[in-house]
Order: C-alpha cells, then sequence, then structure tokens
C-alpha cells in the first residue's frame, strides 16, 4: 500500500519555491502587520464557531499518539486545500507528534479527510538535519488556523484566489523550529508551479510577517 509521505505534507509542499525551511529566513526582516479581523469574513469557516472543533480534533489525535507513547507531544500540523477554503475543499489534516529521547516522530490523520498515512517516521525524514522542532505549548496556540486563513486573506490571500480561480492549494503548517516563535506557514500556490506566496502568522497575537 502506497501512503502519502508526511516530508512533502509537511515540508516540501507548504514550503514550495523557499528552499524548504529557508522560509524563515526569508521572512525575517519583513514587515509586521496586526490585522483586525472585524471588517468581514471571507471563508466559510467561523473561526469563532470552530475553535471548539478545532481543540476537540486535536484532543483526540493528541489520545491516539499517547497510545503510541505516554509522553507524546505535538510537533507539528499539517494542512492543505484544493481550490477553496471550507472542509468540502480539505484535502490533507495531519498532526505530527514526537515523544522526548525518541528520534521517530508519529503522524495523525484527522478523520475529516479519509486518506491514511504512514504512522512512524524518523524525524530526520521530515524535519532535515539542521531543523529541531520544538514541542508545541498550548499557552502559545491563541490562533486557530481558520483564524490564520482569514488573517492572510485580509492581508492578501483573497486576491491571489481571485487571480487563480479554482486553481490554487492553500498550506498551512503549524510548528515552531528551535530559537523561533510558533507559527502558522500559510502558502498559497497555483496549480502550475509558477505563482506563490507566503505568510508567516504568530500563533500566539496574529501578527503576520509578509514574504
Amino acid at each position: 500500500m502506497r501512503y502519502p509521505k508526511v516530508i512533502s505534507l509537511a515540508l516540501g509542499l507548504v514550503l514550495v519555491g523557499l528552499g524548504g525551511w529557508g522560509v524563515w529566513h526569508a521572512l525575517l526582516g519583513q514587515d509586521e502587520v496586526q490585522p483586525t479581523l472585524a471588517a468581514g469574513s471571507f471563508l466559510q469557516l467561523d473561526y469563532i464557531k470552530e475553535d471548539a472543533a478545532f481543540a476537540s480534533e486535536l484532543s483526540q489525535a493528541k489520545q491516539q499518539a499517547d497510545r503510541w507513547n505516554a509522553q507524546a507531544e505535538l510537533a507539528a500540523i499539517s494542512m492543505r486545500f484544493d481550490g477553496g477554503l471550507g472542509y468540502d475543499f480539505l484535502t490533507r489534516y495531519v498532526y505530527l507528534f514526537q515523544a522526548p529521547g525518541l528520534s521517530s516522530s508519529y503522524a495523525v490523520n484527522n478523520p475529516r479527510v479519509k486518506t491514511e498515512v504512514r504512522h512512524s517516521y524518523d524525524r530526520t525524514e521530515i524535519f532535515g538535519d539542521e531543523v529541531v522542532p520544538v514541542s508545541i505549548a498550548g499557552e502559545y496556540l491563541k490562533i486557530n488556523f481558520v483564524q490564520a486563513l482569514e488573517i492572510v486573506e485580509q492581508t492578501g490571500g483573497s486576491n491571489f484566489r481571485a487571480n487563480h480561480p479554482g486553481d490554487y492549494y492553500v498550506n498551512l503548517l503549524l510548528v515552531q523550529p528551535e530559537r523561533d516563535v510558533l507559527s502558522w506557514v500559510v502558502s498559497y500556490q497555483d496549480k502550475s508551479g509558477e505563482d506563490n506566496q507566503v505568510w508567516r502568522v504568530n500563533a500566539a497575537n496574529g501578527a503576520v510577517e509578509l514574504r
């Protein structure tokens, strides 16, 4: 049975065109914007109503990971939307867990997406040799994926989608490399791979950095 590669799910597709984890270097020194969500929604999803579902589904994934290792901690979340921003367009929703003292990582698929992923991965297979993800602390995860999308939509994502109607992917990666902040990295790319735009949304306060 062929399983989708988490390495491509979590990195290659999300950070396409930016040299992998170089996205953080590409974003350094760019202007920060503190957007408002009061101007009206661009999405079918309501970030307030979805917050409880986001927390509940993360808790269920954590319970599955606990059966792998009782000390499992969330390391990343990877998502992809194909041609729209609603659950009907969601084609990837994967949680990645790690545990102290282990070099392996454990992937859990969100049941909203009916695909299979291989559960066990060597950490370097996903993150490479240079990046060490910090386990995600709940107190810093204040912005859910719907809020991150809403912020990016108002910052320019909606214009990208308007210029590529139905012919785009939107990828999200929640991760915190060492000596960095917990962020949603949100990439918009056309399906030809010729055009892409990337933003980083601080998961604690919603500040967005433009590439």
